[in-house]
């Protein structure tokens, strides 16, 4: 039987030290990994928790500006939200009523292989 490793503990302070360098150095992230002697799956854990904008990473000015940003999506206005869920009614209905057509089409089958009546007459005895 082989023996599991032990999970590494590292410390907040050592991964902010870690993803500082990997911020500023523009290596890659398995290089900085080696270095630093870590899981490189740890390092991008650790990339999601602190964003490069986090304040607990306090990164110098240049080294923000180095990097791209990605940009804010934009808040959608109260017209184009109904806009969307008017889209998403629409695509809605034409999905039931594809159900619908196909429910009187098995029914429809289903009449004529076994020669009964299934669906109720109009005016039928109460």
């Amino acid at each position: 039987m082989t023996k599991r490793k032990k999970a590494r503990v590292y410390t907040e302070v050592f991964k902010l030290k870690v993803l500082r360098d990997f911020y500023s150095s523009g290596e890659s992230a398995w290089s900085i990994a080696r270095k630093w002697e870590i899981d490189p799956n740890s390092l991008y854990q650790w990339k999601r928790r602190w964003p490069i904008g986090s304040k607990e990473l306090s990164l110098p000015a240049e080294t923000l500006a180095k990097i791209p940003m990605p940009k804010p999506t934009p808040e959608k206005t109260a017209e184009e939200l109904l806009q969307d869920r008017i889209t998403a009614l629409e695509h809605a209905l034409a999905l039931e009523k594809m159900r619908s057509r196909a429910f009187e089409k098995m029914i429809e089958i289903a009449e004529s292989e076994e020669g009964i009546s299934i669906l109720k007459k109009d005016g039928a005895k109460q």
